[in-house]
């Protein structure tokens, strides 16, 4: 079996890769027969032999394979033996957590050859205040009608960075022995704070003084913040900046606050788009590092910035 995950909504993409893991390893506990793979370190041979060597303890297989698009080499090869995967007891799962052309060819091919293809796109509109309102639910508060739009309006729809502030208005009501989270708990909480120390950090780097922004990054890990989401705050703002460089003058439609465009519009100057695409690439490929345990949190950070 192949399942392929992907999708520009990398936390429900995610979350969707873990729970199939945990699946597993309730059924198969030793967890021998699991493997998990960045598909650019790996060949068709070892995946071969993953996939369809001998199992131990006759178990079946889960072998997951990170950004497996990008292993062009590995595709060509892969295509021509797809039938026997599809075909297989154990699973094969390709996650990419991004988005994909829906008129990729490898994509279109997957499809037509039977594979699972789940698809996590943007939430928006209801759904996106629903999960809000569940995010919650979860962390034992509520929002109110306000807070709610307010909260959608201000961060939108990464759900990585909305976790992490539903999490932080939470415990800030909750200690005061409150249930519900309004429009002013955002306004105390949330703006602008860390998108002050975000834009401090980027003008710093245009200014090549990367110690400054290691220090003013490093001030929120001391508070409480983790890596990941500074890397979300990071690459949400370096995707402002691109769009800011490229609207061409037309800023109605691109979905910023005010604030945040005027930021983005002055710090498009000091970069060039190959610039900010490199940026945001390496965003990515860190991030992901990091969260198949190739590299720590702490030291993803310091080569994030010591490399632009």
């Amino acid at each position: 079996m192949i399942i392929l995950i992907y999708g520009p909504d990398s936390y429900r993409g995610r979350e969707r890769l873990n729970e199939l893991i945990l699946e597993y390893q309730k059924k198969y506990p030793s967890g021998i027969n699991l493997n998990r793979f960045e598909a650019k370190d790996i060949n068709w041979e070892v995946l071969e032999n993953e996939m369809f060597g001998l199992s131990m303890f006759n178990e079946k297989k889960l072998i997951i394979l990170d950004n497996f698009f990008e292993n062009i080499k590995l595709k060509e090869v892969f295509s021509k033996n797809t039938i026997k995967f599809i075909k297989s007891d154990n699973v094969l799962i390709l996650y990419e957590g991004r988005e994909i052309n829906p008129k990729d060819k490898f994509l279109n091919f997957l499809k037509d050859q039977g594979a699972k293809l789940e698809l996590f796109e943007n939430l928006s509109g209801v759904k996106l205040k629903n999960w809000i309102n569940k995010e919650a639910e979860k962390n034992k508060v509520r929002f109110t009608l306000g807070a709610v739009n307010e909260l959608v309006n201000y961060i939108g729809n990464d759900l990585w960075r909305l976790e992490n502030e539903i999490k932080r208005l939470a415990h800030f009501v909750l200690a005061e022995s409150r249930t519900e989270i309004s429009e002013s708990d955002l306004q105390t909480l949330i703006i602008p704070d860390l998108e002050l120390n975000i834009f401090e950090a980027i003008d710093a780097l245009t200014q090549k003084n990367k110690s400054k922004a290691i220090r003013l990054l490093k001030e929120h890990l001391m508070g409480g913040a983790e890596v990941p989401y500074l890397f979300s705050m990071i690459a949400w703002q370096i995707k402002n900046i691109i769009i800011a460089k490229t609207a061409n003058g037309n800023f109605q439609n691109t979905g910023i606050s005010p604030y945040v465009l005027r930021k983005s519009i002055y710090q498009a100057n000091n970069f060039s788009l190959d610039d900010l695409k490199n940026f945001y690439q390496k965003i990515i490929d860190l991030d992901a590092d990091i969260k198949v345990g190739k590299i720590l949190p702490e030291t993803a950070l310091d080569l994030l910035i010591l490399e632009i």
